[in-house]
């Protein structure tokens, strides 16, 4: 750390303190004050005297003034509050209406291809509990028209062992 300079780097000139006071205070008297001693405003004499009868003389005058009407908009604003009215009961009318999809809306492709997506692992005996024997009839079965070919394809393409289920065909 530097060692602290006890010499002082800034001088006055001699006799600068000497009779400061009576110099200040001289300068100060001499300067003329910031405020200006006359008023910036002058109204001419009698300007208030005469100013009451000046401004009853001109509402005399001016009580003949011209009336505009304003043109009534209330039509206007029922017809849009009514309009507005409808419009808003139908919104609630046609939002308080669901549209409940029901199982016949379903076409039989989704059905089909909701079943192929998902597997729902069910076994046969579970499929049987749901099913209504009631409605199902022997002729049912039947009726169907699958080829022998279709089946063995099918077979062929959904069966890991095919030669367990001890099936002949020929190729």
């Amino acid at each position: 750390m530097k060692p602290f300079d006890k010499k002082n780097p800034f001088k006055t000139p001699e006799g600068y303190f000497e009779k400061f006071d009576e110099r200040l205070f001289e300068k100060l008297s001499e300067k003329r004050s910031a405020i200006p001693e006359t008023e910036g405003f002058k109204l001419p004499e009698g300007y208030f005297d005469t100013l009451g009868d000046k401004l009853q003389q001109k509402l005399n005058e001016e009580g003949s003034s011209k009336v505009i009407p304003l043109k009534s908009y209330k039509k206007y604003y029922y017809a849009i509050a009514a309009a507005a009215a409808v419009l808003v009961v139908a919104l609630v009318l046609n939002l308080n209406k669901t549209n409940e999809v029901g199982f016949d809306d379903l076409a039989q492709a989704d059905i089909e291809y909701y079943f192929d997506q998902n597997e729902l692992d069910l076994s046969s005996y579970e499929i049987a509990e749901v099913v209504p024997i009631s409605e199902l009839e022997i002729t049912d079965m039947f009726e169907s028209s699958f080829s022998e070919d279709y089946v063995i394809d099918y077979l062929d393409e959904n069966t890991d062992y095919i030669d367990e289920l001890n099936l002949v065909y020929d190729e």
